[in-house]
């Protein structure tokens, strides 16, 4: 069975797959065998740009890494509803224990912040929160450096903490250095949460090289 690691974030466009393409860019680099799966990408238009970038990484098929693609950039659970492909939460779960099976390590990828709806079952909405719950996965929490920062980290780690998840850390990702809060708020965000910040990516022309040598000395804490 594989280290595996569930990747999410703050909120939508905060940089979980630039997160996501540098922790599978060093296994690789260390000649592991990594696997990535996205159980549902949305804004494949027509490009899954998220699973196209992680293929060429892991040498997976775009197929093997995202079973629920849509066109609509909007939530799962609203897009399957226009584009009338029902999700499955058994068979994304099924998908990942074979996954689990297939590599030592395993990066999996939600799609914007941990309470996006995923699919609706019995008149329950289910979430991210939900899957990382139900295949009991522990978590890394990808976080904007900017203003806002605080709130949205620390709602997310409130609503991991209510199912007791496993959270290995938090990376602060974007930061520019001309905002006086990304100064503060790594240190303000720990003390709040009692979690770790791992590391913080700088804003980049290459943002998963980057991200790759700040993750580096910590990889071995995430997984």
């Amino acid at each position: 069975m594989s280290k595996v690691i569930f990747v999410t974030a703050t909120d939508t466009g905060v940089g979980k797959t630039t997160v996501s393409a540098a922790l599978a860019k060093l296994l690789k680099d260390r000649g592991k065998n990594v696997g990535y799966f996205k159980p549902v990408e949305t804004g494949c238009d027509p490009v899954c740009h998220d699973a196209s970038l992680l293929s060429r990484i892991t040498g997976q098929t775009v197929d093997e890494i995202v079973l629920y693609r849509y066109r609509l950039p909007v939530s799962p659970l609203v897009a399957q509803e226009y584009e009338l492909i029902e999700i499955d939460m058994d068979r994304i779960l099924l998908h990942l224990d074979g996954l689990r099976k297939k590599y030592d390590f395993l990066i999996v990828e939600g799609a914007g912040g941990i309470k996006v709806p995923i699919t609706e079952s019995d008149g329950n909405i289910l979430t991210y929160l939900d899957f990382v719950y139900q295949a009991s996965l522990p978590v890394l929490i990808v976080s904007r450096a900017g203003l806002g920062t605080i709130n949205h980290t620390v709602l997310t780690v409130d609503a991991l903490n209510s199912i007791n998840a496993q959270i290995k850390g938090i990376i602060i990702n974007g930061f520019k250095g001309n905002d006086p809060s990304e100064e503060k708020n790594p240190e303000i965000i720990q003390m709040m949460t009692g979690v770790d910040i791992l590391a913080v990516c700088s804003k980049s022309d290459d943002p998963v090289d980057e991200c790759s040598k700040k993750l580096e000395p910590v990889i071995d804490i995430i997984f």
